[in-house]
């Protein structure tokens, strides 16, 4: 559920922050990445940890692959929302 919730806070920012900036459209996916790794390690969010309770002997590299799960979650989060809630 913390992925989830994360998620969508990195969609948010993203959109808020970057959405109507043009020339920034073709790299929203590279920012989502990296707002998502700097989310996960300020809040120490770990999904391996969360999801399975495995600890990690790297904690360095359990945050990054958060950041990437959170980042392609939020992407989803994104799309999902463009097809179901946008005016047509």
């Amino acid at each position: 559920m913390a992925v989830l919730a994360f998620s969508i806070l990195n969609e948010a920012i993203i959109e808020y922050l970057f959405g109507n900036v043009e020339i920034l459209r073709p790299y929203l996916p590279l920012l989502s990445l990296a707002v998502a790794i700097l989310l996960v390690f300020i809040y120490q969010v770990s999904f391996f940890n969360l999801m399975f309770g495995a600890e990690s002997n790297s904690p360095f590299l359990d945050f990054l692959l958060t950041g990437f799960i959170i980042s392609r979650v939020s992407n989803y989060v994104n799309d999902f929302v463009q097809k179901f809630f946008e005016s047509k």
